[in-house]
This record gives C-alpha cells, structure tokens and sequence, in this order.
C-alpha cells in the first residue's frame, strides 16, 4: 500500500512541481536531475505512442483508436496478434518502433525504479518538503558547521524548541544529521552567499558561526552582517588576535571555547556548588529553567508604565523579575518594587516550563 501511495506522490511531484530554480540551492539539485529524468522517461513513452499512433494511421489508413492500440501493444512487447495489418512499409515502420520502445522503455523503467531504491524517493521528497518549511521561517537561528560544539548548541537550541537551520558541507555529518536527527539541515559551504541566503539568512534572527577555521568564520560574519545588518551574530573564535577582527566584521559576541573550559573547571576547584547552581539556570544540565527577556510594550496594558509593585505581575504570574534593561541597555539586577515598568523597558523572568507557560498566558498581550 505504501508503495502505491509513493507512486502517486511521484505523479503529484512531478507534474504539478513548481518551475525550479536553477542550480543554487543543494536540496534541490538532486531534485531537479530526478524530474529531469522522469520526466524524459514519460517523454519517450509519450512521443512513442505518439508516432506510432501517426504512423498506422498515415501510412496503413487504420482507425485512430485502432493505431493508438497498436502502438499501446508495441510498446509492451506482449506479442498481441496485430490488429492493424501491415504492408511491407509498415513492417519496416513497426520494426523502427519496436527498437525504439524497447530503449525508452528500458529507460523509463530503470529511471523510475531507482528512485525507489533504497528509500531514495522518500529521502529526496523530504528534504524537497524541508527546503519548503526552511523557506518559510523567520526569526530562526542558523548554524553553521556541525562539529562538537555546534552539536552541543543544536542540542541546547532543540530543547528550548526554537527554530534552527543547520549547514554542514561534509556528506558523513549530512548522513548522520538525516538518520539520527530531526534538524533542518542544508548541505553546503557556509562561505557561500547562496548557502545562506537558501537558509534565510535574510530573515533570521541569530547566526551561530563555530567552524574550526578563524579565517572561515570571519568570512562568514562579514558576509552575513551584510546581508542582515539586523543580525545578531555569535562567532567561534580560537585565537584572542582574531576576536577583534571579527568582531570589527560585524560578530556581536565572540566566544572561546578553551577558555570557557578552562574557567568552568577552575572555578570547580573551590566552588563547586556555584558552578552547579550555573549549570541549571543555563539549562546546560538536566534541568529545565527557562530564561525570558520579554518588552514591557509586549505586555498587557495593564502591567504597562505602572511600578512593579502597583502591577503585581511577578505576583499575578508567580516567576520572579529578576533584571530589567533599560533604554541606554543597562542592566539593572533585582529591580526594586519602585520600579516603573516602560514602554522602553526589558524584564527579565526565569521559570520552569510551567511557569513560564503560565507567564505568556497571563502578562503577555
């Protein structure tokens, strides 16, 4: 039954797919040589009948119907006695044809078939539907480069269910993502504008930049504040003399990995508890606290140009405000009930899931 079902899907696929555009984007340059070869094989079967039909009835005067069933019959090769009798041209002419069918038959049936081999039909059709959805997205995150960090973010990024596009150019990283994993992914060269623009860079909300290479992470800042000078960008980094120029190429935040490691581990030395407590309310661990920082125009109106205190809203929605930012974007930790909740403001609440359901049921207009 799932076979028939993929058959029909193939018709849909192939006749009513959107005009392509040509060669830029990776998930559909195999898409678009697959339709290519389908489409030729149904061709072939097409102009077959086609001048078969023509034939008989041009050069033996048969019937339409009758010349449109034989060419059907020569085409198969099932050897039905010929309804349509023949003169020495049109033996000549049905000998021609039946040479003919059997390479576009051939043909069609191997082109068809190995699509389905091997799931390949399934695979492609879905990564033609991700190219859809990843089109579609906007405020999304993008990922470039899959090794041991950008895995651990993908991860982080997934357990918060935020939207991400992954872009990964090695084919074994291409095959574990599409097995192991429910990520939208492309394959390809982050360098490449086309790359990122196939994964929305345009209306993105965030860049994760961590491939090994500093010269191919600063190309990639440069590229994308250009293309979203909006952006906010965060970038790998491995040498402290290449923060600065990435930064300067448009990075918001520069991050080092070593030397992150290496502050965790010594600040588990003599304060193992406060590095645990961080680990929670960074939702590195099991744990799972969320952290928001939401406008105060966002919120209902009334919680707006009101103080903490007169507002209630930690109280109405049980999740403590922690920090508020205020217009110059300073920070201010534990905001005091006095404080005048702004149209120009930021609070900041952390929770659990639940809490923070609760939050956007109850503050968030």
């Amino acid at each position: 039954m799932q076979y028939i079902f993929n058959i029909l899907r193939l018709f849909v696929w192939v006749f009513r797919l959107p005009k392509i555009r040509s060669g830029t984007q990776s998930h559909y340059r195999q898409l678009v040589s697959i339709v290519q070869r389908i489409r030729m094989a149904f061709g072939l079967i097409v102009f077959s009948i086609a001048v078969g039909t023509v034939g008989y009835r041009l050069i033996e005067g048969a019937a339409w119907f009758d010349a449109y069933y034989m060419s059907i019959v020569t085409l198969s090769t099932i050897g039905y006695s010929e309804i349509v009798p023949l003169g020495n041209v049109g033996r000549i002419f049905n000998s021609l044809l039946i040479i003919f069918n059997l390479g576009a038959f051939a043909y069609a049936i191997s082109s068809i078939t190995s699509i389905f081999a091997d799931g390949g039909f399934s695979i492609h059709f879905m990564e033609y539907n991700m190219s859809v959805k990843i089109s579609q997205l906007r405020g999304h995150t993008i990922v470039c480069g899959f090794g041991r960090h950008a895995t651990l973010t993908c991860e982080e990024l997934a357990k918060q269910h935020m939207e991400f596009v992954l872009i990964e150019i090695d084919p074994e990283k291409i095959e574990y993502i599409r097995r192991f994993t429910q990520y939208n992914f492309i394959e390809g060269d982050a360098t490449h504008d086309d790359i990122l623009k196939e994964a929305g860079i345009e209306y993105a909300g965030a860049l994760v930049v961590t491939l090994p290479a500093d010269a191919n992470n600063l190309f990639i800042v440069m590229s994308a504040r250009q293309l979203n000078p909006g952006l906010r960008i965060i970038s790998r980094a491995n040498s402290t003399e290449d923060e600065v120029k990435i930064k300067r190429a448009g990075a918001n935040h520069v991050v080092f990995p070593e030397r992150i490691g290496g502050f965790y581990m010594a600040t588990l030395v003599n304060k193992p508890d406060l590095v645990e407590f961080f680990t929670l309310i960074s939702n590195m661990g099991p744990g799972q606290i969320v952290f928001e920082e939401v406008p105060v125009s966002h919120l209902k109106k009334q919680f707006q140009n009101k103080t903490i205190g007169e507002s209630r809203l930690d109280i109405e929605c049980r999740v403590p405000i922690i920090a508020v930012r205020h217009e110059n974007g300073r920070y201010q930790l534990n905001p005091p009930p006095e404080t005048t909740l702004n149209l120009h403001m930021d609070i900041v609440v952390f929770g659990d899931p639940d809490q923070m359901l609760r939050f956007k049921e109850v503050a968030i207009g």
